[in-house]
């Protein structure tokens, strides 16, 4: 027998949801006739994630002189440009056919465009035009992820991409350390300093392997207690662990600081919706005082010991950074810190200190592109956040999570940011794809409109 419901439709061919039908049916089209273009998809997207740890990209006209005051030194053009360009000629047609608006943020975008911008006023218009290069590619995939992740499988594929890479980076991290060498696998290179002890990973610096660690951690954990399958907890769980140990290999006080607020806000959030069994929270905590204890010698000497004056040196650059703002007020320009900043590295007061960019995100922001480079900046990181909190307090138990994970994430990684630059590309691709999953997350679970249906006679 069939359905005895019919679900009107207007006289222009709407849905009550205000979709066109002919549009719902060409959407239907591509994401279910065609799954040669589906899995084409799936490849590229799963290559970006994982290859934004591993970094297969090489830098054209290269600087070193830049790059050894921490500035961008060249144009990335990597294994994940390619795959997004290839994913942009897929998706641009399909869009071009529907007809329907891009989704995106609004301070995301004018923070782009400010730093495009300034490569009009910079001192050094060509490092500018390599930080435009490398956050016009990031804020191309933030796009395509808030506008293409419309299902929960999307997202669980997403998350298993990045479970792995966790999984991965601390397996590796441990092995160079065991060895006390640096490890390649063909243009790869896992990196060991033999010198301070600390391991990096693939992410070519210890302070960027943390920052990424603290952005995956907490949302490994928060997979824990959302209804996701027992085989990605496990895995999760394998990420933990791995990724837990990779964590205090870097030595980087900023991230553990950073990934401990993190998961305690998930915690604290979980336990207090009951989502987060306290059977569960004793096996996590005597887990975590199990990896302290073990660790407990290394964490003691990087908090209490000697840092060789890497804490001084940073007072010192943020104190550059004040002069160089009270003459440029609106700015040096994208990536030219340490152009401005060289002149007054010279003085008296900070001639004998260590030369680098400043070491706090907010600074460098302020101090490049003025106020309201910072502004939008900051705008992004907060609504990124409102939509996080929004999402996590609606009712789905697989993304909502999942969703307090990402959200806890962003709040750990702010700070990560007053202690350090965080413009390398693993660090900033990887910021606006969780924040893009964010927004993709927000909009999957958002309360649906109800179809007005009707009894057929």
């Amino acid at each position: 027998m069939q359905n005895p419901t019919v679900q009107l439709t207007g006289g222009d061919g709407t849905l009550p949801t205000g979709e066109n039908s002919s549009e719902l049916m060409r959407a239907q089209t591509f994401s279910h006739h065609n799954p040669l273009a589906y899995w084409w998809r799936r490849v590229l997207l799963g290559i970006i994630i994982v290859e934004l740890p591993l970094q297969v990209d090489k830098y054209y006209f290269h600087d070193l002189d830049q790059a050894l005051t921490g500035a961008l030194s060249g144009f990335i053009v990597s294994l994940s440009t390619i795959c997004l360009i290839l994913l942009y000629a897929q998706w641009l047609p399909r869009l071009v056919i529907e007809s329907r608006p891009l989704r995106g943020n609004f301070a995301l975008t004018i923070y782009t465009a400010i730093v495009a911008a300034s490569t009009i006023w910079a001192l050094q218009p060509s490092l500018a035009l390599y930080e435009t290069f490398l956050l016009g590619q990031s804020f191309l995939l933030f796009v395509y992820i808030v506008n293409t992740v419309t299902e929960k499988k999307d997202v669980v594929f997403i998350i298993l991409c990045l479970t792995f890479c966790l999984a991965g980076e601390g397996m590796m991290m441990i092995l160079t350390k065991a060895l006390q060498r640096t490890l390649s696998l063909g243009p790869i290179y896992f990196d060991f300093n033999n010198a301070t002890g600390r391991a990096s990973g693939s992410l070519g610096a210890a302070n960027i392997a943390a920052s990424f660690f603290n952005l995956l951690m907490p949302l490994c954990f928060s997979l824990f207690f959302s209804s996701t399958t027992q085989r990605l907890r496990q895995l999760s769980a394998v990420a933990l662990l791995f990724g837990g140990l990779g964590l205090v290999l870097t030595q980087s006080r900023g991230g553990w600081i950073g990934t401990t607020l993190s998961i305690g806000m998930c915690v604290a959030v979980a336990l207090q919706k009951g989502w987060l069994p306290p059977a569960l929270f004793i096996k996590f905590s005597l887990g975590s005082l199990l990896l302290i204890a073990v660790c407990f010698p290394l964490l003691a000497e990087r908090i209490f010991g000697d840092d060789n004056g890497s804490a001084q040196s940073r007072i010192s650059l943020m104190q550059i950074s004040t002069h160089i703002i009270s003459d440029y007020p609106f700015g040096v320009g994208a990536n030219n810190w340490a152009v401005a900043g060289k002149h007054y590295a010279d003085l008296t007061d900070f001639r004998e200190e260590w030369f680098y960019t400043v070491h706090n995100k907010y600074l460098l922001v302020l101090t490049e592109v003025g106020p309201i480079g910072l502004l939008a900046f900051g705008v992004f990181i907060l609504t990124t956040i409102r939509s996080g909190w929004r999402t996590f307090s609606r009712p789905d138990r697989l993304l909502a999570p999942i969703a307090l994970g990402l959200t806890a994430a962003i709040c750990g990684q702010q700070i990560h940011m007053m202690g350090e630059i965080f413009n390398s590309r693993s660090q900033v691709q990887l910021l606006l794809l969780i924040a893009a999953l964010i927004f993709a997350i927000d909009r999957i679970t958002e309360p649906k409109p109800s179809s007005l249906e009707i009894e057929s006679p």
